[in-house]
C-alpha cells in the first residue's frame, strides 16, 4: 500500500471527489498525480488535507506496517539522513529495507553510493522512477528531495535544463515551506559538486548567483556556508575555502568535510 493508494481508498470511502479531497491545499491536478504515485506529497500538506476532511490520522496510517512506521515517515528519515550526510544512519535504514526492488531501498543505496563517491547498478524501472520530469511538476507544490537524490543518475547535459527551469520559475517556489527550501539547497549543492568536479564552471556560477537570491534563514545557514565553499573553490580563493572548512570542523561537521572536494587537492 502506497500513500497514493491509501489516499484514493480513503477518498472513495468518504465519497469525496479529487477536488474535495485536495481541499484547496494542493491543486486537483497535483493531487491526482499523488494518487497515481507520480508525485510525492509533503507530510505537512498530507496532514493538512486529512484534517480538512476530518480523516483520522491513526486510521489513515495504521495500514502501512505493524510497527506503526508509515512509508512517509521512513522517507522523511532518509531525507534527513541525506541532508546530514549521516552514512551510519543511512546504512541502518538500508538494513531495514528488505525488498530489493523497492524504490526506497534503491533511493537509500543511491544516496550511500553518492556520498561514498561510487556508482551502483539498479533496475531500469527503478532508475526511470527516480529520474524526475520536472517540467511536468507544479513547482508551487513540489519539494526537491527526489531530484537532489537522483542527481548522479543524470548526465550533466540533462541536469542543466532542469536547473535552468527552476531558476526561470523561481517566483513559483514555496519558500515558506522549510522542506522546499532545504531540499532545494541540497539540490543546488549536488549540482554545484557535479559542475565543479566536471569543470562546468560557467554553469556553476549561474547556480551560485541563483543561490544568493534565496533569502537567508536559520534553517539553511549551513547549506549557504557549503555553497560559499564551492564559490571559493571556483574563484580559487583557497584562503576562504580553508576558513570555511576550519569553521565546519570546529562545529563538528568533519564527516561533511570529508565528502567535499578539497581545495588543496584541486590546486595541485
Amino acid at each position: 500500500m502506497t500513500i497514493g493508494q491509501q489516499l484514493k481508498k480513503t477518498r472513495l470511502l468518504f465519497g469525496l471527489t479529487q477536488e474535495e479531497m485536495s481541499a484547496g491545499i494542493v491543486s486537483e491536478s497535483f493531487y491526482s498525480r499523488v494518487e497515481r504515485d507520480k508525485n510525492a506529497i509533503t507530510i505537512n500538506k498530507l496532514i493538512a488535507m486529512l484534517n480538512a476532511n476530518n480523516i483520522s490520522l491513526n486510521d489513515f496510517f495504521k495500514i502501512f506496517d505493524n510497527e506503526g512506521m508509515p512509508e512517509l515517515k521512513l522517507q522523511r528519515q532518509i531525507y534527513s539522513a541525506f541532508n546530514d550526510r549521516d552514512l551510519d544512519q543511512l546504512h541502518q535504514i538500508e538494513k531495514t529495507l528488505s525488498s530489493k526492488n523497492d524504490v526506497l531501498y534503491f533511493k537509500t543505496k543511491l544516496i550511500i553510493a553518492t556520498l561514498e563517491h561510487r556508482s551502483i547498478k539498479m533496475p531500469d524501472s527503478i532508475r526511470k522512477q527516480l529520474k524526475t520530469n520536472l517540467i511536468d511538476l507544479d513547482l508551487k507544490e513540489q519539494d526537491f528531495w527526489d531530484l537532489a537524490i537522483s542527481v548522479p543518475l543524470y548526465q550533466f547535459s540533462e541536469l542543466t535544463p532542469l536547473m535552468s527551469y527552476i531558476i526561470a520559475h523561481f517566483s513559483k517556489l514555496d519558500l515558506d515551506n522549510p522542506q522546499v527550501v532545504i531540499s532545494l539547497m541540497n539540490l543546488l549543492i549536488g549540482y554545484l559538486d557535479r559542475a565543479y568536479r566536471e569543470k562546468h564552471l560557467a554553469e556553476a556560477k549561474k547556480t551560485l548567483n541563483f543561490a544568493n537570491k534565496i533569502p537567508n534563514d536559520f534553517e539553511i545557514m549551513f547549506h549557504k556556508l557549503i555553497i560559499k565553499y564551492y564559490s571559493a573553490l571556483i574563484d580559487k580563493n583557497l584562503e576562504m575555502a580553508k576558513g570555511i572548512t576550519d569553521l565546519l570542523q570546529i562545529c563538528g561537521y568533519q564527516r561533511y568535510i570529508d565528502m567535499l572536494p578539497q581545495a588543496n587537492r584541486r590546486s595541485k
